[in-house]
């Protein structure tokens, strides 16, 4: 898409955190500050404060919370009480667009954009979440769908097509560089792995959906302990903490696998690793976590579920696993573990990859684009 003219715009979005939860928050952060270099002025109301705050603050975003974005139809005089706050808020700043993040926070937009006279744009990022969605697209001016796959469910789910483009997730340039191994060296010093073992990565939410159970029987079936191949393991909560994958854990060879917290920069993981897996079960609206680990020269193992195969196409399909099926996985992970002298030319091929299919200048002009669309024409 040609980029837009760039006529200042006053966006107003928000955050459920300053933190990153997820993809959808990291993607806000990106797309936010991109839009900020490009001349337009944004503010970001948020539920939870965060480490995001210095980077918005850097780039001249402002910030205004916490918020609250429930709405219960049970007690709509309470949560509608507390979105006026906000509405009065936007009303004296006039945005000429509310750019929404999260469809289910659609009740909060109603408020806020009926108060500023401002036209919503909704990004989807994730499955439809409301049995009534063509009742509740109302007063929303456009959609955006971050995968094929997800422009497909809200479709089914009651949107007019016409209303909903499609606008595939990217990396911002210069987040997710590539690592050789002076990289993957110097990532496994400052972490205090060992510099002479394979080490596989998963990394995110380590819930049961997120397939973290399947990649634990995996792990248990190939019967590493850690002095060969280490899983390393990056977010929260701990598998010790949740009672369905607890009970996996005696399973696995002692010193097999290594924890570490939720972490606002993934890099440093994602150079000293070999091999990146996400065994999610979820109908993922993109797979963020894939074409991170590709940009940085990494393969990675993914389920065949949601809009992921529409990354892994092509050349690329032969890293798609199943989900919920553990012993494929295994034997996946051990097929593609020795890439680096069987295949060295893979480094090079997952990000050129990256690059290639999801550039982020074309994302962004994408988005800028929708938003000069269906900005407020009068102030």
């Amino acid at each position: 898409m040609p980029r837009a003219p760039n006529k200042p715009m006053r966006i107003l979005t928000q955050a459920l955190s300053l933190d990153p939860l997820g993809g959808i928050e990291l993607c806000t952060l990106q797309d936010s500050l991109a839009l900020a270099e490009r001349g337009h002025v944004l503010e970001v109301m948020y539920a939870e404060d965060g480490v995001f705050r210095s980077r918005y603050a850097a780039a001249g975003v402002r910030l205004e919370g916490p918020v609250s974005f429930d709405f219960e139809p049970r007690r709509p005089l309470v949560d509608l009480a507390r979105f006026v706050g906000p509405a009065r808020s936007a009303r004296s700043w006039k945005p000429d667009m509310l750019w929404l993040n999260r469809f289910e926070h659609i009740f909060w937009a109603h408020a806020v954009a009926r108060w500023s006279m401002s036209p919503i744009v909704c990004q989807l990022h994730h499955m439809p979440n409301f049995n009534r969605t063509g009742l509740l697209d109302r007063g929303v001016a456009h959609f955006a769908a971050v995968s094929q796959f997800m422009h497909d469910a809200w479709v089914d789910a009651g949107l007019n097509p016409d209303r909903v483009s499609v606008i595939d997730n990217a990396l911002a340039p210069g987040q997710y560089v590539p690592g050789g191994m002076p990289e993957r060296a110097a990532a496994r010093s400052a972490l205090g792995v060992p510099g002479d073992v394979a080490v596989v990565l998963c990394y995110g939410r380590m819930t049961r959906e997120k397939g973290v159970g399947t990649l634990l029987q995996a792990w248990a079936a190939l019967g590493h302990d850690g002095t060969d191949v280490l899983l390393m393991m990056v977010g929260g909560p701990e598998p010790t903490d949740d009672p369905e994958l607890s009970p996996l854990l005696p399973h696995l060879k002692p010193g097999a696998v290594r924890w570490f917290p939720s972490q606002s920069d993934v890099v440093p993981f994602l150079h000293a690793a070999d091999l990146v897996v996400f065994p999610t079960w979820l109908e993922e609206g993109f797979g963020r976590v894939v074409i991170e680990g590709m940009a940085t020269g990494r393969p990675v193992l993914a389920s065949r579920v949601g809009a992921v195969p529409e990354i892994l196409s092509g050349a690329m399909a032969r890293f798609l696993v199943s989900p919920r099926d553990p012993d494929g996985l295994a034997t996946a992970i051990t097929s593609i573990l020795n890439w680096r002298e069987d295949e060295p030319e893979l480094e090079a091929a997952c990000a050129a990859w990256v690059v290639e299919h999801y550039p982020y200048e074309r994302h962004i002009d994408a988005l800028e684009s929708t938003f000069q669309s269906f900005r407020r024409r009068t102030r």
